[in-house]
């Protein structure tokens, strides 16, 4: 067998991966899909998905002795956007490496993670190991926005057989057992206006915005805390309302963030936020105006369930003790944002992880950095965790 890759391997194919501008909302991932085409071996097989225009995914396979069960190693391609201005020491896609670090926009969230795939993918190749069952490497689209690459992921069919997920994405090297969900809602409230003199003559819709919001934010929070997720929150993101000083508002809009545990239904959580807003409208109507009444309207414009795997599952405990061998925390560990896994665990239902180099923590940030060694790190994980469970003998 070859020796894992080394730094300076993962350094060279990280600068690629980080050089090639895949901001969002433009994306551009099929350059970076093209590129990882133009890498294989012709007879390996791969599933190209057009997401867009210049827009796609990937699924690369290699085929085991039985075509049913395998794992599937699942990475985004593209980033948050970036701006010379956002005081970037140095240019966002330079990819520069100081002190076993490189630094631009996508290192940590998640180019780290794609290149900790690809070397396991080269590795298994040239190596040429024989598998029992496939082993997929997926790489998405427009996993920062509205999930287009993991839908048509989902949608394909490719990975209906799959019977686990690796999710690559930066896990403060830890593996992550559990994701929150998300239920993004925005509230438009109108009420009636009148001269703020005389302010019992009118219903003040910014008053009743945040009245609301701050009922929605207490139902949320007194829900029961997640071992290691903690607890629900909701916070108020967006808000308009008003126009003058002197003017009681008869319009306000909010939109709040609400992060849920597994224990919570987004169905379940729509229902008391109904309920809440039927009896803040209740109330409402025992107000007199003589030129209106109060009207509230909801709209979900996100909605990813929170997902878990048992801690306990032989997936999490495999990944736990091979990663104790490679210098990777085996604490208990559970993501705050969701992934591309929120979107294909529900409709799947498989174990999934979510295991990747760097920190969590410098996601989206200016200056976003990753060690390089933690992308050796998390390589190790991956090709040590299919020859102990998928390699033929």
């Amino acid at each position: 067998m070859q020796t894992y890759p080394s730094e300076e391997q993962c350094k060279t194919l990280l600068q690629t991966l980080v050089r090639t501008n895949t901001c969002q909302p433009e994306g551009n991932e099929e350059a970076l899909v093209d590129w990882i085409v133009a890498q294989l071996p012709q007879d390996v097989t791969q599933f190209k998905i057009q997401n867009a225009s210049n827009r796609a995914s990937l699924i690369v396979k290699l085929e085991g002795d039985e075509d049913d069960g395998g794992v599937a190693f699942v990475g985004h391609l593209d980033t948050v956007a970036c701006s010379e201005a956002d005081g970037w020491t140095d240019p966002p896609h330079g990819a520069v490496v100081k002190d076993h670090t490189l630094y631009g926009r996508g290192a940590c969230d998640m180019k780290g993670g794609d290149a900790a795939m690809l070397l396991t993918l080269k590795y298994l190749l040239e190596n040429k190991v024989t598998l029992k069952r496939p082993v997929y490497f997926c790489f998405t689209s427009d996993e920062e926005a509205s999930g287009l690459g993991i839908q048509s992921v989902l949608s394909s069919g490719y990975l209906n057989a799959v019977d686990a997920m690796i999710v690559c994405e930066p896990s403060r090297e830890q593996i992550s057992n559990s994701e929150k969900g998300a239920l993004w809602i925005h509230v438009a409230i109108d009420g009636v206006s009148a001269h703020a003199s005389r302010p019992t003559l009118g219903i003040n819709a910014v008053e009743y915005a945040s009245l609301l919001s701050q009922r929605i934010k207490n139902m949320v929070t007194a829900k029961s805390v997640h071992p290691i997720l903690g607890p629900a929150t909701a916070a108020v993101t967006k808000i308009f309302g008003g126009s003058m000083t002197n003017i009681i508002p008869a319009h306000a809009e909010f939109e709040m963030d609400i992060r849920t545990n597994p224990d919570t239904s987004s169905k379940d959580l729509e229902g008391e936020i109904d309920e809440i807003i039927d009896q803040l409208l209740k109330e409402a109507g025992q107000v007199s105006t003589r030129s209106g009444q109060l009207k509230i309207s909801k709209t979900v414009i996100n909605n990813r369930p929170a997902i878990e795997t048992s801690k306990d599952h032989p997936l999490i405990q495999t990944l736990k003790a091979i990663g104790a061998k490679v210098g990777i925390n085996t604490g208990e560990r559970g993501h705050f944002f969701y992934t591309d896994a929120s979107q294909f665990i529900p409709q799947m239902h498989i174990p999934f992880a979510i295991a990747g180099p760097g920190d969590d923590a410098l996601a989206h940030c200016v200056n976003e950095s990753i060690d390089l060694r933690s992308v050796q790190r998390f390589t190790k994980l991956y090709i040590n965790y299919i020859m102990q469970t998928n390699k033929k003998d």
